[in-house]
């Protein structure tokens, strides 16, 4: 069995039997998490030599992020992750880390491809930082739907794709 299909199995197993199924259910909770990030500009966020301070969650703090969820640390199915990626100026803060669940309908992989996605944007100049760091914080499967499908019904196409 794949590894993935393997994760599926278990998030399923632990999420509760009563819980939604709605994109809240992948969403974090804003009053612990609502983004934040560091001081950097988008010249220097694109530059090949910038290192970003967030690019490691220490265990500690991570062990952290699960207690504020009440999530238990040793929990399958979920992954501290960054709420405003690090590739968008995101930091280590307990404001910008939250137990995402690593499968479902909106899984890691899907954040993933849209974090890779708006760093593009940014980089090229078509989209701003702020306003990339601020859709994805607010609600970033709102963000996937706007910037990652090709067309909406009745709407206009997200910027182009890189």
């Amino acid at each position: 069995m794949k590894t993935s299909a393997i994760l599926l199995v278990l998030t399923l197993y632990l999420l509760p039997s009563n819980s939604p199924q709605g994109k809240d259910t992948y969403l974090p909770n804003h009053s612990l998490t609502p983004g934040d990030t560091v001081r950097v500009s988008r010249v220097d966020l694109c530059s090949p030599d910038y290192k970003s301070p967030a690019t490691n969650i220490p265990i500690a703090l991570k062990v952290q992020v699960f207690d504020a969820y009440g999530v238990s640390p040793n929990a399958l199915g979920f992954n501290v992750d960054h709420l405003i990626p690090v590739g968008l100026g995101g930091s280590n803060s307990l404001k910008n880390l939250w137990p995402q669940p690593l499968a479902g309908e909106w899984n890691y992989h899907m954040k993933n491809d849209l974090e890779e996605k708006l760093q593009k944007l940014v980089c090229s100049g078509q989209l701003d930082l702020e306003t990339a760091q601020r859709e994805i914080a607010a609600d970033w499967v709102g963000a996937y739907e706007k910037y990652m499908k090709r067309r909406q019904k009745g709407g206009t196409p997200p910027p182009n794709d890189l």
